[in-house]
């Protein structure tokens, strides 16, 4: 007894004869035993699904992206024959390859090189499932950004403020080691100069008056006299002593 078989398009048949996979139908009518002969129907549509992949970066982060990928069955034959579930093998091996390539990135070139790492992971699923057959074909991957928890979404903002604070104190102090260079090359230039030096003792006069104190003395007072006639080069005189003599009455007999 024959009969005929209708094959709906986006489907392809695989007919088995007598437990055999014997061929594939296309889309359309066809003439198959029904005695003789068994069709499964492989949908070829295009799939998508959606996958959260817990990775661990370069850096130790942990973290959580989300990965969409699409595929199709290209070959009927070979996703019948060779595997059970394509498709759950095509989900496993993308958790697999993207964890994979997550972990040579840290958290923020996961999230600048996400597209390159999504064409990495693309060709090499699709080298898989033609080495391995699964039949599996026209693979796109999008990774979306890394999430965090808000715990360690603060620990990264606390190491972030302590790296950028150790690196301007680096900063400061090759700054302040470059003028202290600089400085002492000057003073080494200008050691014999009897013109630095004057200016030298001149700046530290300077400094003495701006951070000093003002003592007020009375020019008239001995020692003053006495500082004074020693800065113009002459001898301080020494104090005389007064004498009191009595007054002399006339004596009477």
């Amino acid at each position: 007894m024959f009969g005929f078989r209708i094959i709906r398009a986006p489907n392809k048949g695989l007919v088995f004869t007598l437990g055999k996979p014997s061929r594939v139908l296309d889309p359309g009518i066809h003439w198959v035993s029904p005695m003789l002969c068994q069709v499964v129907l492989v949908s070829t549509a295009l799939h998508t699904f959606e996958v959260d992949i817990d990775v661990i970066t370069k850096g130790g982060t942990p973290t959580t992206i989300k990965v969409g990928y699409t595929a199709r069955i290209v070959d009927p034959y070979a996703a019948v024959v060779n595997v059970a579930d394509p498709f759950m093998t095509l989900r496993a091996s993308v958790i697999s390859v993207a964890s994979g390539a997550a972990n040579s990135y840290t958290i923020d070139q996961l999230a600048q090189y996400k597209s390159q790492i999504a064409h990495m992971a693309q060709q090499e699923l699709a080298g898989l499932s033609q080495a391995n057959g699964w039949g599996l074909g026209d693979f796109q991957i999008a990774i979306g950004d890394p999430s965090m928890s808000n715990e360690l979404k603060g620990l990264l903002m606390r190491e972030e403020a302590v790296r950028r604070e150790n690196a301007a104190n680096l900063e400061r102090a090759r700054n302040q080691l470059a003028i202290a260079q600089q400085l002492a090359a000057v003073a080494a230039q200008l050691e014999h100069s009897p013109f630095a030096r004057e200016l030298l003792r001149l700046q530290m006069i300077a400094d003495m008056g701006a951070g000093g104190k003002v003592i007020v003395v009375d020019s008239q007072s001995p020692s003053a006299k006495a500082v004074a006639m020693q800065a113009s080069g002459q001898q301080p005189l020494a104090p005389q002593a007064t004498h009191h003599t009595q007054p002399v009455y006339p004596q009477t007999t």
